[in-house]
């Protein structure tokens, strides 16, 4: 990279390069920074010109940082913060340090993130990192990797190309949760009988799918979704208060069951033809392979997960 004069450059092009890597396309970055696409694309070529280097390669409908604009996006967000600080503040201060995101992607509707407690306090009091939970709908986890929006993602097993990188988190169970006192609260619960109920869902997304109805359109059956919520405590408030059934992983269900003691715990029918339990794995992208921050996190993630199959009394 040749050397270049700062004096020269005209900053509006380095909040094009974070919009841009940050949204994973022009055309929402041109959106975010209310400008046209033509200015977001003009400005890209002046950053490859200055750079010498294409800074984002095009792969099938996703846009994804070279090597030069993953060690780039770093640096400019912390000067473009500070420099906004700087502006901001009404006397001069000593500017905040700005600690590095690690963005976790998860499906919620595979797994809560009970996980977060243990991680947060693993950092210590003066943590070195700011943790973010983002949530995405089927079938985004290796364009958004790809794409830098992750730095890990947490989804139950699926195929992926060589790019993207996993290990085995769980083995995790799946369980249905009835409010206390409904009618299959006792006893062993057949495949008719859980199919003649009203279900709830957790889906963050509209039309999201569901692990559990993709493996009812495998075998041809279908369930009564009456109600799609964003979270698990709308959906255990609402067990709670209806004949409506939840059907989860059996940590997560465990883990709400603890705000919810009235709720009760039920195992899946046992004629329901499909896997009782399914693995949980940490998907990464091999450009973060060697990379510190993210060799923590899934370090962390890793022992955590291995303290929860320890613990499993199953």
């Amino acid at each position: 990279m040749k050397n270049i004069d700062i004096r020269r450059v005209d900053l509006n092009l380095l909040v094009a390069f974070e919009a841009i890597y940050e949204e994973g396309s022009v055309t929402r970055a041109s959106e975010r920074l209310h400008l046209t696409q033509s200015a977001i694309s003009h400005a890209l070529s002046r950053l490859r010109e200055l750079c010498d280097d294409p800074l984002f390669e095009r792969n099938g409908n996703i846009i994804t940082p070279t090597a030069m604009a993953r060690r780039l996006i770093g640096p400019v967000q912390s000067a473009l913060r500070l420099l906004e600080q700087s502006i901001n503040q009404a006397h001069p201060a000593k500017p905040e340090k700005v600690r590095p995101r690690l963005n976790i992607g998860m499906l919620l509707a595979t797994y809560g993130p009970g996980f977060l407690p243990q991680l947060t306090a693993s950092m210590g009091n003066t943590p070195p990192y700011e943790i973010a939970v983002s949530h995405y709908s089927l079938g985004k986890l290796e364009s958004h990797l790809a794409a830098g929006k992750f730095d890990v993602a947490i989804q139950f097993e699926f195929p992926h190309s060589s790019r993207i990188r996993s290990t085995l988190l769980n083995c995790e169970k799946l369980g249905i949760m009835v409010r206390q006192g409904h009618p299959l609260s006792k006893g062993t619960m057949d495949l008719d009988a859980y199919l003649g109920q009203y279900h709830v869902v957790v889906a963050p997304f509209e039309q999201d799918a569901n692990l559990v109805d993709l493996e009812f359109q495998r075998l041809g059956l279908k369930r009564e979704i009456v109600l799609r919520c964003q979270d698990y405590w709308t959906a255990c408030k609402t067990v709670a208060a209806t004949d409506f059934l939840l059907t989860a992983t059996r940590s997560t269900l465990a883990l709400m069951q603890e705000s919810f003691p009235g709720n009760r715990l039920v195992a899946l029918p046992t004629d329901l033809n499909t896997p009782r339990e399914m693995n949980i794995r940490l998907y990464w992208h091999e450009s973060k392979e060697e990379d510190p921050a993210n060799l923590w996190l899934r370090n962390t993630l890793c022992s955590i997960f291995t303290g929860y199959r320890n613990s499993s009394p199953d």
